[in-house]
């Protein structure tokens, strides 16, 4: 590795950890801008996406050397985009974090299709069976099983991936924690097990715990690693379906197993299959999928269905402006900051700024220092 590469994931992780660093805020510091050269200006007071000197007083007080060494000593890599090891499907994506950290072997998402598998934390019987049984086929089929890593659809995906054996396609992980903040603490094994066998991605620095509002903002990557993203089981408001949306934000083909019209588990999975969603009984409807999606792309491999996502309740905005509804959709009932809205949308700021006045101004949000929530 050259000493310039070494000095700019040294560089890279450091600005990572700075206090009230964001996915938005580091990459508008990196715009255009290598980590050294970043971090150098940053010190100097002199950056340009940081006029008020946030960050100046903490980056003169920490020595990127000693970041790097805390990450070779906890096994993490640091990857840069456009640079080996970084996801190859993340390039040139509208959320593509501006660092992304890795425990295990990411390449292993290179030359192989990839399926995100997501769902509720409280999963029945029957979806923790289902996703473990998809698990179980797709990685034995060579297709990486991209999940993450919670409780509930997530663990039994992976641990039905892992039970393929060596031979299958190694899982990935993506995590909302820092690599060594195992989260929930229930799940380290697998944790272990996925890293050991795969990979596990975060965008976060290394002893970042668990906060709500980073969940949601990890689930696009989910989404940017995948050729098909399957909903086994979610709720109405289920936190999988904002995969979902990311995932038809981006043209990638959502697909939902059905269930039980009286399991509320099912009820935001049967809703996706009513607005066009893929329905999914087996594995082998997967790759179907996977095949369909892969040709559409230009890839090699068999492939699913084009069906995109629509989800606009009834009071929303008006369908004609779609920049406008993507706004209101990202924006919760409670206060809902511009940087988790920028995350969910991958809108520039500008665009978001104006969907979002001109959704207060039509009363459809509130606004707030910083936040929006709907009206």
């Amino acid at each position: 590795m050259s000493g310039a590469r070494s000095r700019d994931e040294a560089c890279a992780a450091a600005l990572l950890g700075l206090r009230g660093m964001t996915p938005v805020r580091l990459a508008r510091l990196l715009d255009g801008m290598g980590p050294s050269v970043a971090w150098a200006a940053i010190g100097a007071g002199a950056h340009p996406a940081d006029p008020t000197r946030r960050f100046a007083a903490e980056a003169r007080r920490v020595d990127p050397d000693d970041v790097a060494r805390r990450y070779a000593q906890a096994d993490v890599a640091v990857l840069l985009p456009g640079r080996t090891g970084y996801p190859a499907a993340l390039a040139g994506d509208p959320g593509a974090p501006a660092v992304l950290c890795a425990s295990g072997d990411p390449s292993v998402l290179e030359a192989r299709p990839a399926v995100a598998v997501v769902g509720t934390r409280s999963a029945t019987p029957y979806g923790a069976k289902v996703a473990a049984e998809l698990g179980r086929r797709l990685a034995a089929a060579d297709v990486v099983v991209v999940s993450g890593l919670a409780l509930g659809i997530d663990a039994a995906a992976h641990w039905g991936a892992l039970a393929a054996g060596p031979d299958a396609a190694p899982p990935v992980g993506v995590v909302g924690t820092g690599l060594d903040v195992p989260y929930p603490r229930q799940n380290r094994a697998l944790w272990a097990r996925v890293a050991a066998a795969g990979a596990v991605l975060s965008e976060a620095a290394l002893g970042t715990e668990a906060r709500p509002l980073v969940f949601p903002a990890r689930n696009r990557i989910i989404a940017a690693l995948a050729d098909v993203v399957v909903v086994v089981e979610s709720h109405r408001a289920g936190g999988s379906l904002y995969t979902a949306e990311a995932a038809a934000r981006r043209s990638i083909p959502v697909c939902a197993v059905p269930g039980s019209v009286f399991s509320a588990a099912s009820a935001g999975t049967n809703e996706l299959l009513v607005e066009g969603c893929v329905p999914v009984r087996d594995a082998d409807d997967v790759l179907t999928a996977v095949a369909l999606a892969r040709q559409g792309r230009g890839k090699s491999g068999p492939a699913p269905s084009t069906a995109v996502l629509h989800r606009r309740p009834p009071d929303g905005p008006d369908p004609v402006d779609r920049v406008q509804r993507s706004v209101w959709e990202a924006v919760d009932d409670t206060p809902t900051t511009v940087e988790t809205v920028l995350l969910r949308t991958d809108l520039s700021l500008a665009a978001l700024t104006a969907a979002g006045q001109e959704l207060v101004d039509r009363g459809l949000l509130k606004a707030g220092a910083g936040w929006w929530s709907r009206a």
